[in-house]
């Protein structure tokens, strides 16, 4: 039976997803992000898929989602990007919270999230040689890219943003996995994008793989395209997550 716990580390509202026999005992552990203006509970789908594999799993509510959801700024992508940041700041404590516990087999930690967790997921594997596998599902790896992106589209529709956004969140270029893609250093990495997504460019994640998928250091990288598929996960990939994070983290 799969039970799921309702938990707060410090800040940090969470789900955690696993099988009920081994509620206490160590196990690999998956942290899981949701997507923009999503929540946690909306990713207990993947999260049952993942725990059926003997697999723990937490599902965070980023900053200003779900329990934790305040007004969205009206400057476009200012929200977005401080969501991010906020996952990536409170890593850290979730890991440490299992850690301390001896809730972590063998240190078997994964990491994975769709859209906007999935752009977590690529920014985390830069600072975190801890990951032992990741999945970026509808998410771009080319931060950067996806900024300007934003930029261009509010001059273009004439909406506000402060001339100096880019120095704002030049934090990016630290965070950036398009700029460090040697960071991977060999951990399986699987990516899914859908060639018809109308939020995030299949052409980024796409391009950002066939640029390094014959580096040493990608030799684990693999890119799954979702053909005519738009910004949707549907069960099929759900499966595929759970058995890449199975095998990998077994």
């Amino acid at each position: 039976m799969i039970e799921i716990l309702r938990r707060k580390i410090q800040d940090v509202p969470i789900l955690e997803v696993v099988n009920d026999q081994l509620r206490y005992q160590a196990t690999p552990l998956v942290v899981f992000y949701h997507g923009w203006q999503s929540e946690k509970e909306l990713v207990l789908t993947q999260a049952r898929k993942l725990a059926q594999k003997n697999l723990r799993v937490i599902l965070p509510d980023a900053m200003h989602h779900g329990a934790r959801k305040y007004a969205v700024s009206s400057l476009p992508s200012l929200t977005f990007w401080n969501s991010i940041q906020g996952n990536l700041a409170e890593f850290d404590l979730l890991i440490d919270f299992y850690r301390q516990r001896n809730l972590i087999l063998n240190d078997r930690i994964g990491v994975g999230g769709y859209s906007m967790g999935g752009m977590t997921t690529g920014a985390l594997l830069t600072h975190h040689p801890e990951i032992t596998a990741a999945t970026i599902i509808m998410g771009t790896p080319d931060l950067n890219a996806y900024a300007q992106l934003v930029r261009d589209h509010a001059a273009k529709h004439h909406l506000y943003l402060p001339k100096d956004m880019a120095l704002l969140t030049s934090w990016l270029d630290h965070y950036d996995l398009n700029l460090q893609p040697e960071t991977i250093n060999h951990r399986p990495v699987l990516f899914w994008h859908g060639t018809e997504d109308e939020r995030i460019p299949y052409a980024q994640a796409r391009d950002f793989f066939d640029r390094i998928h014959d580096q040493p250091y990608a030799d684990q990288v693999a890119f799954i395209t979702g053909y005519q598929a738009k910004h949707w996960v549907k069960v099929p990939l759900m499966n595929k997550i759970a058995n890449f994070f199975a095998y990998y983290l077994d």
